[in-house]
């Protein structure tokens, strides 16, 4: 007999695409989504992505500079 075991995760992104106090832009930090992500999916997990305002994360453009890349956000 197999026993088969499907696993499911959610991530929460955020909604907010700037800093309150400084209206700086912000967002989701592109890293800090994908390690987690990818080793998440390499490992079977199905998962579901989701934000409070629903529709798609507004992304940090801080995070999308060159040096912020590593290899699993690159």
């Amino acid at each position: 007999m197999t026993n088969l075991v499907i696993m499911n995760g959610l991530i929460v992104l955020t909604s907010h695409s700037d800093l309150a106090a400084t209206r700086k832009k912000a967002g989701l930090w592109v890293e800090e989504f994908a390690a987690p992500y990818y080793t998440l999916a390499d490992a079977g997990v199905e998962i579901t992505l989701d934000s409070p305002k629903g529709g798609q994360p507004p992304i940090d453009p801080m995070s999308e500079a060159a040096e912020a890349q590593t290899q699993q956000s690159a």
